[in-house]
C-alpha cells in the first residue's frame, strides 16, 4: 500500500472512529447521568477490569500474533494456508477464554475482594454479580479481535471500523431504555449485547472474504508459530494488567467513586489515542507485516517515521489542550445529574496529571505494533514490562504525596520514560529510525501546540468557558469556539512553522477534493451524451 493510499484508508478508520467516539462519549454521559460518581460505577469499572483481565491475558496476545502470521501467508499467496491457520487459531483461542472464564466464576468475590478491598456492601455484591456474567461473554471480544485482523489482512477497514460505534450504539440504547428501570443491570446487559453487536457486524464481511474460518483444532505450523509469538505477549499482558489493580487497588481506598474518576479521566485522555493512532495503527501494521515478510526495512523504517509524526501531530496538542482546559472539558462531557460538580472537579485533577501519558501512548502504539509486525514480541515485553513496573513503585510514592493525582500522574511518567526507551530499543534492534528528525519534528510540534495551549487559556477565560454558564447549549457553544478556535491557531501556527505533517493532510484534502471534481464533470458529461 502506497503512503497515499495508508493515508487515505487512515483517514476513513479515523472518521468511523470519530462516529464510535461520539456514541462513546453519549454512553459515558448516560453512565455519569445515572450513576454519577459513585459505588455503582467503581463497581462496573471493577468488574470489567476483572473480566477483562481474561481478554487482556488471552484476547489481546492472540489476536496480535496472528495477524503477522496470517498476514505473511496471504503475501506469499497462500490462501489454504492462511485458511487453516485461521480456523484452528480461531477454535483453539475460543475454547480456552471460554475455558479459563467458566473456571474464574466461582472466584469472582474472592477476586473482587483482591482488586477492590475498598468496596463493601451492596456495591460489592453488584461487582461480584457483574464478573460472573462478563468472564464467559470476554469470547465474544477475542472473535471480533479476530475477524478484525483477517479483515485488515485483505485491506478492508470500513468494516471493522463500524464494529465498536455498533458496541457503543447498543450500550447507550439498552441503558437509556432499561436504566430508569433495572438500573445498573441494564449497563450489564447492554455491555454483554454490544460485545456480540461489534462480532455480528463483521461476519458478512468476512464471509465474502472466501475464507471464513471452520472448526479445528489442528497444530499446524502457522498455528504453532501465533501461539509461540503469542505467549511473551501474555507475560507483557500480566504486568499490563497488574498496574492497572493497583491503581484500582489504591483507589478503593479513597472515597467512594474515586475508582470511576479514574475511569471517567482514562476516557477523555484516551480520545486522541482511539481516535486517530489507533487509525493509523489498524491501517499500518498489516502494510509493516508485508514490508518485514518482503525484508523491505527502508519501507518499514519510514513508514514507523510517518506514524509516529502523524500520531504526535494529533496528540501533543491534546495534551496540551487536556492541561489548560481539564475542568471545563470535564463539566461539559460529564456534569448532570447524578454527576456532581464533586465529581467534576475530582476527575478534572486525574485527567491533567493523566494528560501528559497521551504522547508516550501514541509513540509505543507505534512502535509496539512495529516490534510486532517483526515478530520481535518478546522486545516489546521486556519494555511493557519495565514500564509496568516502573508505572507500580511511582504509584506507591506519588500516592502517598498526591493521592489520586498521583496514580494517574506515575502512569504518565511511566508512559512516557516507557516510549522513549521503546522509540531507541527499535532504532538499535529492528530498523535505523532518524530520531534527530523526529526530534525536530516534535519542536515544531511542541512550539505549535504551546501558542494554541496560550490561545486556549485565553479564549477559555474571556469567553467564560473556565467558569461555566450553567447550561448546556451555553457550555457546548462556547466550548465549540474555544476548541474550534484553538485547533484552527494551532494549525496556523504549524503552518508557519513549517511542519510536514500538515502538508500531507493538505494534500489529501486537495485530492479529495479534485477527484469529486473529477466524478462531477464525469457525471455532467454523460448527462449531456444521453
Amino acid at each position: 500500500m502506497s503512503k497515499k493510499g495508508m493515508a487515505q484508508a487512515t483517514a476513513v478508520v479515523a472518521l468511523l472512529m470519530v462516529l464510535s467516539k461520539i456514541v462513546g462519549f453519549l454512553r459515558d454521559q448516560l453512565i455519569a447521568m445515572f450513576f454519577g460518581a459513585t459505588g455503582l460505577t467503581d463497581a462496573y469499572m471493577v468488574s470489567t477490569l476483572i473480566s477483562g483481565f481474561v481478554g487482556a491475558m488471552l484476547s489481546g496476545p492472540i489476536s496480535t500474533a496472528f495477524l503477522p502470521v496470517f498476514a505473511a501467508d496471504l503475501a506469499k499467496g497462500d490462501q489454504i494456508g492462511a485458511r487453516r491457520v485461521a480456523s484452528s487459531v480461531f477454535t483453539i483461542s475460543a475454547g480456552a477464554v471460554l475455558l479459563v472464564s467458566l473456571a474464574a466464576i466461582p472466584f469472582s468475590s474472592r477476586l473482587v475482594t483482591l482488586v477492590a478491598p475498598g468496596l463493601s456492601g451492596s456495591d460489592y455484591e453488584i461487582a461480584v454479580r457483574m464478573t460472573q456474567v462478563f468472564f464467559p461473554a470476554m469470547v465474544l471480544p477475542l472473535l471480533t479481535a479476530l475477524v478484525k485482523c483477517v479483515l485488515n489482512s485483505f485491506k478492508e477497514f470500513t468494516v471493522p471500523g463500524v464494529s465498536p460505534f455498533i458496541q457503543n450504539l447498543v450500550i447507550v440504547a439498552t441503558v437509556a431504555l432499561l436504566a430508569p428501570v433495572t438500573g445498573i443491570t441494564s449497563l450489564t446487559v447492554g455491555t454483554v449485547l454490544g460485545y456480540a453487536g461489534a462480532l455480528l457486524v463483521q461476519v458478512p464481511s468476512l464471509r465474502k472474504t472466501g475464507l471464513l474460518p471452520g472448526l479445528s483444532l489442528e497444530l499446524n505450523e502457522g498455528t504453532l508459530k501465533v501461539l509461540k509469538l503469542a505467549i511473551p505477549l501474555v507475560a507483557q499482558a500480566l504486568f499490563g494488567q497488574l498496574y492497572q489493580m493497583v491503581d484500582k487497588n489504591l483507589a478503593s481506598k479513597f472515597p467512594e467513586g474515586s475508582i470511576a474518576a479514574l475511569g471517567f479521566a482514562d476516557r477523555l485522555r484516551q480520545l486522541p489515542v482511539g481516535l486517530f493512532v489507533t487509525a493509523v495503527t489498524t491501517v499500518v501494521y498489516p502494510a509493516l507485516s508485508e514490508m518485514w515478510a518482503r525484508k523491505d526495512r527502508e519501507r518499514l523504517s519510514e513508514t514507523v517515521l510517518m506514524g509516529l509524526r502523524y500520531a504526535e501531530f494529533v496528540c501533543v496538542p491534546s495534551m496540551v489542550g487536556f492541561l489548560v482546559l481539564a475542568e471545563p472539558i470535564t463539566r461539559l462531557v460529564y456534569q448532570r445529574g447524578a454527576f456532581t460538580g464533586e465529581a467534576t472537579a475530582l476527575t478534572a485533577s486525574v485527567l491533567a496529571a493523566y494528560a501528559p501519558a497521551i504522547i508516550g501512548m501514541a509513540a509505543s502504539q507505534v512502535i509496539v505494533i512495529a516490534f510486532y509486525s517483526s515478530q520481535k514480541t518478546w522486545i516489546p515485553v521486556l519494555l511493557g514490562t519495565g514500564t509496568a513496573i516502573i508505572n507500580i513503585g511511582l504509584d506507591l510514592v506519588l500516592v502517598r504525596f498526591l493521592g489520586l493525582v498521583g496514580l494517574a500522574l506515575a502512569n504518565s511518567l511511566a508512559s512516557v520514560s516507557g516510549a522513549i526507551l521503546s522509540l531507541y530499543v527499535f532504532s538499535r534492534c529492528i530498523a535505523r529510525l532518524p530520531l534527530w528528525d523526529l526530534a525536530a519534528s516534535m519542536l515544531k510540534i511542541a512550539s505549535a501546540s504551546g501558542i494554541m495551549g496560550i490561545f486556549a487559556f485565553l479564549a477559555a477565560e474571556f469567553l467564560g468557558f473556565t467558569r461555566g454558564f450553567g447550561s448546556f447549549g451555553k457550555d457546548a457553544l462556547t466550548g465549540a469556539l474555544v476548541i474550534g478556535s484553538s485547533v484552527l491557531v494551532y494549525l496556523g501556527a504549524a503552518a508557519l512553522l513549517k511542519c510536514q505533517e500538515i502538508e500531507l493532510v493538505t494534500n489529501l484534502v486537495r485530492e479529495r477534493f479534485a477527484r469529486i471534481g473529477r466524478k462531477s464533470s464525469e457525471s455532467e458529461k454523460g448527462a449531456n451524451l444521453q
